[in-house]
């Protein structure tokens, strides 16, 4: 199948560097995939499902359990708009038979990526898929899951996927779905009164990243400028000046950085203004390990909110 894949790629004229991947994965597939499947085979699971992001790979392990292998193309710190794919990415996609995805534009590697994977049977599910969508600079906005209200939506169609794909472990599923559930809709509460100490005149969010109108839009804030778009994508310097001058005038206490970013305007603009600096977390858990769950990582972003701007 990789083989397949790989001459796919060829007559396709995708770019050298997916091209490089499925050649080097087509390798590891062909001299050591039997060997590395010797685990796998001690401990079989009915389903394998390959995810976007790691955030999703959390959720499809909350609803799997032990029914469901569940594998990250992107790992802690990797920032989805820059990422590249690597050779074990299409070995996991071969051996897969669902993918987790977001949609609404967050990954726009995927179509190169399966159409170099060559599997048609593969069960895409588009996560977000039915939610309504805000709409910033012109495009919706991908980042539903920042409201945990929208992060059950994920879990149910998570849910109804593997109960569709392994119908004998629908109960499982569903039982665990509804813990899990229980739980989000504890975080939303538990948040919701974190952030309730945070007076209204302050509640003002600047971030780096443009990933924040839900979580702005559920909790009461107020969205007064992003450094990079949803896409992380820097702004002009026009765009840059009328920011600072924004900033200025709201009189911002704090700007939310996320750690997969490092730009270099984040920290003009924190110059600039003489704001302090905090982060905060949207695409991915940080590099360090120090966060491994999305109810962490939540938790963990309601507490940099509240430390700056209370």
């Amino acid at each position: 199948m990789l083989r397949r894949a790989w001459h796919r790629l060829r007559s396709r004229g995708a770019g050298r560097l997916l091209a490089l991947a499925v050649g080097v994965a087509l390798l590891l597939a062909l001299a050591g995939l039997a060997v590395s499947a010797g685990p796998l085979r001690q401990r079989p699971t009915p389903l394998t499902a390959v995810t976007t992001l790691s955030l999703f790979a959390d959720f499809a392990r909350q609803v799997g359990g032990e029914r469901v292998e569940v594998v990250a193309l992107l790992g802690d710190g990797v920032d989805v708009h820059g990422y590249q794919p690597t050779p074990g990415d299409l070995v996991a996609l071969s051996r897969a038979q669902l993918l987790l995805y977001n949609g609404f534009d967050l990954e726009p590697f995927l179509g190169q990526l399966l159409a170099g994977a060559g599997r048609p049977e593969l069960v895409r599910v588009a996560l977000a898929e039915g939610l309504p969508p805000l709409v910033t600079a012109g495009r919706p906005n991908p980042h539903f899951w920042l409201n945990p209200q929208f992060a059950v939506h994920y879990v149910e169609r998570i849910r109804d996927a593997f109960a569709a794909a392994d119908p004998a472990g629908a109960a499982s599923y569903h039982q665990n779905a509804a813990r899990y559930i229980a739980e989000l809709q504890a975080l939303d509460a538990e948040l919701e009164q974190q952030l309730s100490v945070i007076p209204a005149e302050r509640r003002q969010l600047v971030v780096a990243h443009d990933a924040f109108p839900y979580f702005a839009q559920r909790y009461g804030f107020r969205l007064i400028g992003a450094v990079l778009s949803s896409e992380a994508q820097e702004p002009t310097p026009g765009e840059l000046l009328a920011l600072l001058q924004q900033l200025r005038q709201a009189g911002a206490r704090a700007l939310f950085v996320e750690p997969q970013f490092t730009s270099r305007l984040v920290e003009q603009l924190a110059r600039e203004t003489g704001v302090r600096v905090l982060p905060l977390y949207s695409d991915a858990f940080p590099p360090d390990g120090s966060i491994r769950s999305y109810v962490d990582l939540m938790r963990a972003n309601a507490r940099n909110i509240v430390e700056g701007l209370r």
